[in-house]
């Protein structure tokens, strides 16, 4: 049971660095892009979309660093019940996990799902220049 353990908490791991890495990863991206993008005539709304969608992976950023802290306070609830601790309850409905793990998953979908939004407001402010801010839409 031991190995087992281990490799569930090596994979947790991974899912924090991977969490880690396309948040921050495409928050460094987009800091490299914005400055060719500031100042330039008609990138305003593209510009506008970098900047919010910087602010939302810093917070997937910190939904992946909150996941982490959680996840090692989940298992060590696992650890005090010998693995079988009590289940989460809301009004009156008991959940899969302790309550502390399910805010864990919380964090964890949260971050996954800042960096789907942040992607999807850059997407839609590079749309919204397309064929004004140096962009020719044949060559797209």
């Amino acid at each position: 049971m031991a190995n087992e353990l281990e490799i569930r908490a090596q994979i947790d791991t991974e899912n924090v660095k991977a969490l880690l890495l396309i948040n921050g990863g495409a928050a460094v991206a987009l800091l490299a892009f914005l400055g060719s993008v500031l100042g330039e005539k008609g990138c305003e709304p593209l510009a506008q979309g970098i900047l919010c969608a910087l602010l939302i992976y810093q917070l997937g950023l910190l939904a992946a660093v909150v996941h982490n802290r959680l996840r090692r306070k989940c298992s060590l609830k696992y650890q005090q019940h010998e693995y079988t601790p009590p289940r989460c309850e809301i009004l009156g409905r008991k959940l899969a996990e302790p309550c502390i793990c399910m805010w864990s998953i919380f964090f964890l979908w949260g971050s996954v799902l800042a960096f789907v939004a942040a992607s999807i407001v850059v997407y839609f402010g590079a749309v919204e220049v397309i064929g004004v801010c140096g962009v020719d839409p044949n060559t797209a």
